[in-house]
């Protein structure tokens, strides 16, 4: 005769703050006698089972989860005594409501069933379902153990239920969303795990499948996650949490980011929530301050001296890299890895003046982080004849993608000749842009451009000279982002140079924007004429916007450079009308770098103010190998919150009948 005993499953109905990890089965295979039939000689006796399906929840806290969905289980035998067993049936219980086994109590519903069970330490497989029968989704899957007694009266020792939710979808909030940048703040994070349907998972329990809980974007690592003692950027998640709460160190590098919970699985749920900081983030500390040094052979043989970016007065570079001896070197760039562009052009011009196209040998090459000595470029970008595709790289950026831009030729996207170019990061060899565009009026025309920048949402800034029906345009024309690809593309603004703007055609220079997007563009105040010319390199500033047509407007401040100075007369190249000589800047964050080809200097200025701003730093003096240079670029300080260097670049196109760069002559006043 076989003895029957009681096996109760407990259900919990909130939140338990516990850890741990689940070793949980797979639960029973429905309607399943399992494998090879009952093994020989395994007595089985009969079990009373009683399920409990937990109320709604409300107030307290039960040791394990059982959804308060829960329509049927599914329970067989698996082992006896830790040993494996096959062959006993799954037995199907129902626990709806209008059961037969069923009624109500304490709010929830108990229901009863026989099962079958052996004498000694049993442990059950345990699946549970939100329809009938053993059908509709699973909500959670475990094992439920008990000492099974072998003759007369069984006795049954407390049951242990050990039943892991099986997560279906996950909700995630934090409070508050926003905190003030600077200041040490917490937040409290909420995190559910719902089943399939739609019952929130709660109790001791572990999960079926470990949440995992991660801050996305905090590069400077200011933010980290806490539960209970344990602080870390990830949590991994066994059983529902308790309190969790988001700590902010104050660092002001620090960016606003995202709070992501996930679960590995089919399914694979996730959810985010944002958290962000509130005020101006300043600018990362500079990482390398790179300058291009055009030497005394106009460019050939040119020098790339890197400085760290704490670097002042004659201090020696970090190294110094040594360019190629047959071309001439015209700008330089530094992408988001630390890699080094050269823009070289094969010719002193880069150009055909009968025809207007860049020179087909002209290209631009990519130096290995670090790069220094006589190492050679990793990879060069290249013209290709296929699509008629040739670089002018006068100047250079990168989207936010980090592909690079630069002036050229093409016949892609529908372009017939000079455009502004777009090429894949990692490309090299004969290259075919990704996209080309040009203006439908004003149009791209060598050796007219003379400066490239672009915003965060990816808008083209030109500065220079563009071809219009009646002769030259003069100023800073945009390109929106989505005409990227456009041959025909409409101005989205234009600051003419002219007496409102202060800008004067062949004076003004690079373009270049700060981390708020305002326009920086460098240009110089001459004065006195003949041999008693003077000239004061200056940055005229300009509201931030990629649109709004024409904005003749003067701008919102000019900020006098301290120490950029020649009271050399040639100030302004002799060799192209069309391009100023100094000085050449690269705006990063709230700093404006400037390259002074004329006294062999480097210096950076706060861009907050206008009038006269002297220098933060000024690299000078013979220990710092600098050599007319004529272009610089910065990048961030390795792990840096702030995604992408600043660039600035300035190509001085001598014409065939001055070959020789004039430059060097002593500091004088400041003129205004």
């Amino acid at each position: 005769m076989k003895a029957r005993t009681a096996l109760t499953m407990l259900a919990a109905a909130l939140l338990c703050a516990c850890g741990g990890g689940s070793n949980t089965p797979d639960g029973p295979v429905v309607n399943s006698p399992g494998s090879g039939g009952r093994q020989p000689g395994l007595p089985l006796v009969d079990v009373a089972l009683t399920v409990t399906i937990p109320p709604q929840p409300h107030h307290g806290i039960r040791p394990n989860y059982v959804s308060p969905n829960t329509r049927s289980i599914a329970i067989g035998l698996v082992s006896v005594d830790g040993n494996g067993i096959s062959g006993v049936p799954n037995a199907i219980v129902e626990t709806g409501a209008s059961a037969r086994n069923c009624h109500r109590a304490d709010g929830g519903i108990t229901c009863t069933a026989t099962i079958s069970g052996s004498p000694g330490s049993d442990s059950f497989a345990v699946s549970t379902y939100d329809g009938t029968s053993a059908t509709g989704a699973v909500l959670s899957i475990g094992t439920v153990s008990s000492h099974v007694g072998g003759s007369g009266k069984v006795a049954v020792d407390a049951m242990s239920l050990d039943i892991g939710g099986i997560i279906a979808s996950l909700e995630l909030s934090v409070s508050p969303k926003i905190v003030p940048r600077g200041k040490p703040a917490d937040a409290a994070v909420t995190l559910q795990a719902l089943d399939a349907s739609g019952a929130t998972v709660v109790g001791g329990s572990d999960f079926a499948s470990p949440v995992t809980l991660d801050i996305e974007g905090d590069v400077v690592h200011a933010f980290s996650l806490i539960d209970g003692h344990h602080r870390a950027s990830s949590l991994t998640l066994a059983k529902p949490p308790g309190a969790i709460t988001l700590g902010y160190d104050g660092d002001r590098q620090a960016g606003s980011v995202t709070l992501q919970a996930s679960v590995a699985g089919p399914q694979s749920p996730t959810a985010n929530t944002p958290f962000a900081l509130k005020g101006r983030q300043p600018p990362p500390p500079v990482g390398t301050i790179y300058v291009l040094n055009l030497g005394a052979n106009d460019g050939k043989g040119a020098t790339v001296t890197a400085y760290d970016g704490s670097a002042d007065g004659n201090a020696a570079p970090l190294r110094d890299l040594q360019l190629d001896a047959k071309r001439f070197a015209r700008s330089i760039a530094v992408d988001a890895q630390g890699r080094l562009y050269v823009g070289y052009f094969d010719s002193a011009l880069g150009f055909s003046p009968g025809t207007g196209q860049p020179d087909k040998g002209n290209e631009v090459a990519v130096y290995a982080a670090g790069a220094g000595g006589n190492d050679a470029p990793g990879a060069t970008i290249s013209a290709d004849s296929k699509t008629k595709s040739t670089l002018y790289p006068t100047a250079m950026a990168f989207d936010p993608g980090g592909n690079l831009l630069t002036y050229g030729a093409t016949t892609i996207d529908g372009n017939n000749g000079d455009a502004v170019l777009t090429y894949a990061s990692d490309g090299s060899g004969s290259s075919v842009p990704l996209d080309a565009f040009d203006f439908s009026s004003p149009v791209v025309n060598y050796a007219g451009p003379v400066g490239l920048a672009l915003d965060a949402g990816g808008n083209v800034y030109l500065s220079g000279a563009l071809k219009a029906p009646l002769g030259q345009n003069y100023g800073v024309f945009v390109a929106s982002a989505a005409d990227i690809g456009n041959p025909s593309a409409n101005v989205a603004r234009t600051i003419p140079w002219d007496a409102n703007t202060q800008l004067a055609p062949g004076l003004a220079n690079v373009v270049s924007l700060d981390s708020a997007g305002e326009i920086f563009v460098s240009n110089q105040q001459r004065e006195g004429s003949g041999s008693a010319t003077s000239c004061q390199g200056r940055a005229n500033v300009f509201a931030s916007g990629a649109t709004g047509g024409v904005t003749d407007v003067p701008p919102l401040r000019v900020l006098v450079l301290d120490g950029v100075y020649t009271a050399d007369p040639t100030c302004s190249s002799s060799r192209n009308p069309l391009q100023a000589n100094f000085p050449a800047i690269a705006v990063y964050g709230e700093t404006l770098f400037a390259a002074d080809d004329f006294n062999d200097a480097v210096a950076a200025y706060a861009t907050s103010k206008g009038g006269i701003v002297e220098p933060s730093m000024r690299l000078s003096g013979p220990a710092t190998l600098l050599d007319a240079p004529i272009a610089v670029a910065v990048s961030l300080l390795s792990g840096s919150a702030q995604a992408g260097p600043a660039t600035g670049a300035r190509a001085p196109a001598p014409s065939l009948a001055h070959p020789v760069h004039l430059h060097r002559t002593s500091q004088g006043p400041i003129k205004d």
